[in-house]
């Protein structure tokens, strides 16, 4: 029978008869695989290491049982396929050993040389798929183990993320969006501290409300009041304001830099203005903005 040429597949002889060690080694070597002979149990311990892919054990050995070494090999790589090559011949005997060790293969010395080369090939084309699998097995943990950590990873980020929002929208309803953001964006809480500032409370409200409210319909009111609460939101939040409230008409705003306060008052009263011409074009009295500010270390 062919068999195929194996390079550097690497076959330990274990036995010490030298006779069998040398003639086993021939039939071996004569189909390319590398051979490595050891008289007896402790040399093959010994010589053990990740290249051999097939062992070749006499089982009847001086210095220590075959059955020893097999089980000594077998705690240091339980994949490695072992083949027993003894002059045990009773069946009765084979299945026994067959039963408590389950080596790989049972072959008797002497039997007929093909079916040894056969026994060995497919011992090293099983060891060969073990190998194989366990590689993959193992690239397998390590991916797995990269897609939790970066789940992991991905999971405390968005955690982060959703917090950073969620404390934002917080802030967001009580000091102006600029403000939030600085302190979003310090990474620390040294803007929560404590501190005294030049703060500028301002209250505005429409002049003339109460009045022009008595002769306009409700649903104007209502559109008036959403339009101008809506203008002065965006204004205030624009120029560093912090809204506090609404109270009918009015704003109570909190400022930290008195100098917008100008600005922003002088931008609100034009919207004022066009908002008075909208609604004297229907008959409605003009509308004023009235405020009162106050200079204060808080």
């Amino acid at each position: 029978m062919a068999h195929e040429a194996l390079n550097k597949i690497c076959i330990m002889l274990v036995d010490d008869d030298s006779s069998v060690l040398q003639t086993t080694a021939i039939i071996l070597e004569e189909e390319s695989y590398t051979i490595v002979t050891c008289s007896g149990g402790k040399e093959a311990i010994g010589k053990l290491n990740d290249t051999i892919f097939t062992v070749l054990l006499d089982i009847n050995m001086p210095d220590m049982s075959g059955l020893e070494v097999f089980e000594i090999m077998k705690s240091r790589n339980q994949y490695l396929p072992i083949i027993f090559h003894t002059g045990y011949g009773e069946k009765e005997r084979r299945t026994d050993i067959r039963k408590h060790f389950r080596p790989h293969a049972y072959v008797v010395k002497g039997s007929d040389p093909e079916q040894l080369l056969d026994t060995v090939a497919g011992a090293v084309e099983s060891y060969k798929n073990i190998l194989e699998n366990v590689a993959l097995n193992n690239a397998l943990k390590e991916r797995n183990a990269l897609i939790e950590e970066f789940n992991r990873s991905l999971e405390d980020k968005v955690k982060r993320q959703v917090e950073e929002i969620q404390r934002t929208s917080r802030l967001k309803r009580y000091v102006s969006p600029q403000i939030a953001d600085t302190i979003i964006s310090s990474g620390s809480d040294k803007y929560l501290i404590s501190a005294r500032k030049l703060l500028t409370i301002c209250f505005a409200d429409l002049k003339g409300f109460t009045e022009a409210s008595e002769s306009m319909e409700p649903e104007d009111t209502v559109n008036l009041l959403n339009e101008y609460f809506a203008e002065m939101t965006t204004i205030i939040f624009r120029y560093g304001g912090t809204l506090d409230k609404f109270m009918g008409d009015g704003i109570l705003i909190f400022l930290v830099i008195p100098s917008t306060v100008t600005i922003m008052i002088k931008r609100q009263s034009e919207w004022l203005s066009i908002c008075a011409i909208k609604y004297r074009s229907c008959g409605k009295t003009g509308l004023r903005m009235a405020a009162i500010l106050i200079y204060a270390s808080v």
